[in-house]
C-alpha cells in the first residue's frame, strides 16, 4: 500500500471516529430528554469520565469488538498528533483527541481485568466498526454519568474535526503535506523545509509541485489563499526574500 492510500486511510479512520463519538453524544442528550438522569461528570472526554463508562460497554459488546474500537480510537489519536490544525479548531482538537485516549486506555484495562474476561462473550459474529455505536450499548446508563451540556459540546467537537478531516479527504492531503503546507504558511524557505525533512532542496521542489497539484493551484500563493479559504491553515507568515511564486 503507497503512503497516499495510507495517509487516506488514516483520515478516514479518524473521520470514522468522530462520528462514532458525535453519535455517542446525541444518543445521551436523547436520554437526558426523555428522563434519565445527568450525572456527575461534566466532561465526558476525560479519563475519569471513561473509568466510570467503560464497564456499560463492557456489559453490551463482545470482547473483540471493544478491542478493535480501542485499536481504532488509539491510530486515530497517533494520526491527528501527526496533523496541523488551525488555531481556531485547537479546542476541538484537544477534546477529542482526550477522549480518544481515555476512551482506548480505559478498554484496554478493562479487557485485561479479570471481570472483562469472566464477562467476555461466546458469539462467534464479530460485527464491523461503523459509524454508529451499536444500539445494545446502554445509552441510559451513559446518560446518567454525565450531562447533556458536557455531551453537546463533544459533540460539537466531534463533528468540528470530522469537518476538517472531510476538509483534508477532499484535497487530497496527508501528513506530511499538511505539514509542509504549515511550513510553507510559516514563511520558510527551501532550505528550512529540506532539513525539516531531511531532503535535498530538489526533492523539496517536487513535494512542493505535488502539493499544489493536490490543492488544484499552480503556485505558492495560490496554494495559500485556497488553504486560508479552505480552513487548512489560518494565516500565513511573512514570504522570506530570496523565492518568488514562479519558482514555487
Amino acid at each position: 500500500m503507497g503512503s497516499e492510500d495510507s495517509a487516506g486511510i488514516a483520515v478516514s479512520r479518524v473521520r470514522l471516529a468522530c462520528e462514532r463519538i458525535a453519535g455517542l453524544a446525541r444518543a445521551i442528550v436523547e436520554g437526558h430528554r426523555f428522563g434519565r438522569p445527568e450525572g456527575p461528570h461534566e466532561r465526558p472526554w476525560t479519563a475519569e469520565y471513561h473509568r466510570a463508562a467503560v464497564g456499560v460497554y463492557g456489559k453490551s459488546l463482545p470482547w473483540s469488538y471493544q478491542q478493535d474500537i480501542a485499536a481504532l480510537f488509539r491510530q486515530s489519536a497517533d494520526t491527528m498528533d501527526e496533523l496541523s490544525i488551525p488555531s481556531a479548531l485547537a479546542e476541538d482538537w484537544a477534546i477529542v483527541i482526550e477522549y480518544l485516549r481515555g476512551a482506548s486506555a480505559a478498554i484496554d484495562r478493562w479487557l485485561s481485568s479479570e471481570e472483562s474476561r469472566l464477562l467476555e462473550s461466546e458469539t462467534t459474529f464479530l460485527p464491523g466498526i461503523g459509524a454508529h455505536t451499536p444500539v445494545v450499548v446502554h445509552f441510559d446508563e451513559l446518560a446518567e454519568l454525565t450531562t447533556s451540556e458536557g455531551a453537546s459540546r463533544l459533540e460539537r467537537a466531534a463533528l468540528a474535526v470530522k469537518s476538517h478531516m472531510e476538509t483534508l479527504w477532499s484535497a487530497g492531503l496527508g501528513g506530511d503535506e499538511q505539514r509542509l503546507l504549515g511550513m510553507v504558511a510559516s514563511g520558510m524557505t527551501i532550505e528550512e523545509m529540506a532539513a525539516e525533512f531531511h531532503s535535498s532542496s530538489r526533492s523539496m521542489h517536487r513535494k512542493l509541485k505535488k502539493l499544489w497539484e493536490a490543492l488544484g493551484v499552480h503556485n505558492r500563493t495560490e496554494g495559500l489563499h485556497k488553504a486560508v479559504e479552505e480552513g487548512l491553515i489560518d494565516h500565513v507568515g511573512r514570504r522570506r526574500r530570496g523565492f518568488s511564486d514562479s519558482r514555487w
